[in-house]
């Protein structure tokens, strides 16, 4: 399979957990260009939700904008929401992201809320 080093999806979807299922479609087709086997494409998924949802918090109107780049290797999910709701604290969720995420961070800037994930395929 080739794949291109920098193939990139931006996906933008209004900020409602409704919407968050292209965002998992998005996710997997990403995986499966970085050439990610069943169980890594899955993680990728449940990861992608996760920060999703996390991004989101309740109460958040706007936009929700994620982008998925495919590299040889990695998929990096970058996301944004300019008018995020409340702020979670989740314990679950980060458990969850430990576990299928190589890298994961959330910051609130003055901007909005923004979060990254590198997920990298298994050798």
């Amino acid at each position: 399979m080739t794949t291109n080093h920098q193939d990139r999806v931006t996906l933008v979807v209004p900020a409602n957990p409704e919407y968050l299922r292209l965002a998992r479609l998005a996710a997997a087709d990403a995986g499966s260009r970085a050439g990610f086997n069943y169980e890594e494409i899955d993680d990728l998924r449940i990861g992608v939700n996760e920060l999703c949802h996390v991004l989101i918090g309740p109460g958040a109107t706007g936009t929700v904008a994620v982008d998925f780049r495919a590299e040889s290797d990695a998929v990096i999910v970058e996301g944004f929401a300019g008018a995020p709701g409340e702020a979670i604290n989740n314990e679950f969720a980060e458990t969850i992201l430990s576990r299928v995420a190589d890298e994961h961070a959330v910051t609130d800037g003055d901007d909005g809320r923004h979060f990254r994930m590198v997920k990298r395929r298994r050798v």
